[in-house]
């Protein structure tokens, strides 16, 4: 007898201490969630500022001035170690390097997330990916007097001389005239001499312009530094465009290299002389007969 009654007070203390649990578990769920923890806002010291972006700066950005703020931070250990901090650092220290990688905005910057002018990578970083560095000499007349900057759009012009013997003489006598053509058209500029900053308000006399270019304009800039001279001609910052036939704004093409003979420079150069013989033929159909045209 005395072992039922045992067996049935344990039974009871079991289904208690489950009824128990489980009401505290139902309430404890049931509880609103601002209730559960309480949160401690941090106190930001408007006296303490640090360094953030901006606007979103992708890798390769050349920095101005623009993209960078000083934004309140609350205070903390180490907070001058980890950050750029007011008062201790200038923002103008961080102008005219690269992002070495994105940084979104509101973000904090450090020293490590940008490349400073003649750092190993720098100019890297500042290409578009797929194109090529390529430098060229220049002088006060070659680079419009100094005033080209980083940024600017120019194109290419080839001065060189061309021996051309004309047609029928025989003596092996050879003329040398002058020309000169655009080689490269509508090339963007990233630095002169060593500077990328395009922030600069004044000329200065460079000896060195690197510009971006394609894999194929690079090959063409290293044949033509070999046949003679090359000089920048600067483009204007306004870009003519046109309205497609889908009703949108693009840019218009280029018509293409040109190029100009000493005798439409000078009068008192006589241009190539004609020897009477055909050297262009023109193939013309009509009514379904086809004929040739020669032409001098």
């Amino acid at each position: 007898m005395a072992r039922k009654i045992i067996l049935i007070v344990f039974a009871l203390l079991i289904t208690g201490s489950t009824i128990w649990f489980v009401r505290n578990w139902v309430g404890q769920q049931n509880q609103p969630v601002g209730e559960t923890a309480e949160v401690t806002a941090v106190p930001v010291d408007p006296k303490i500022q640090i360094l953030v972006a901006a606007i979103n700066m992708p890798a390769g950005t050349l920095v101005q001035e623009k993209q960078l703020k000083w934004q309140p931070w609350p205070d903390g250990d180490d907070l001058e170690e980890m950050y750029i901090v007011e008062n201790n650092r200038t923002l103008e220290e961080f102008i005219g390097t690269v992002v070495r990688t994105g940084i979104a905005v509101g973000e904090p910057v450090t020293d490590g997330r940008f490349i400073n002018s003649g750092e190993q990578g720098f100019l890297a970083a500042v290409l578009n990916p797929g194109t090529r560095a390529v430098s060229i000499p220049i002088d006060a007349t070659s680079g419009i007097a100094g005033f080209v900057f980083p940024g600017d759009r120019v194109d290419v012009i080839l001065t060189h001389a061309i021996i051309a013997q004309s047609e029928g003489e025989s003596d092996g006598s050879a003329a040398a005239r002058r020309a000169s053509e655009t080689v490269l058209t509508d090339v963007r500029v990233v630095a002169m001499d060593q500077s990328t900053n395009d922030q600069e308000g004044t000329a200065a006399i460079r000896r060195i312009t690197t510009l971006e270019v394609t894999p194929k304009q690079a090959e063409i800039i290293a044949v033509a530094t070999q046949l003679g001279k090359l000089s920048l001609s600067l483009r204007s910052l306004a870009r003519i465009d046109y309205e497609n036939k889908s009703g949108e704004i693009a840019f218009k093409k280029e018509r293409g290299r040109g190029h100009t003979w000493d005798s439409e420079a000078s009068s008192l150069i006589a241009g190539p002389r004609r020897t009477g013989i055909p050297t262009t033929v023109i193939n013309v159909v009509r009514a379904g007969e086809a004929k040739q045209k020669l032409f001098d």
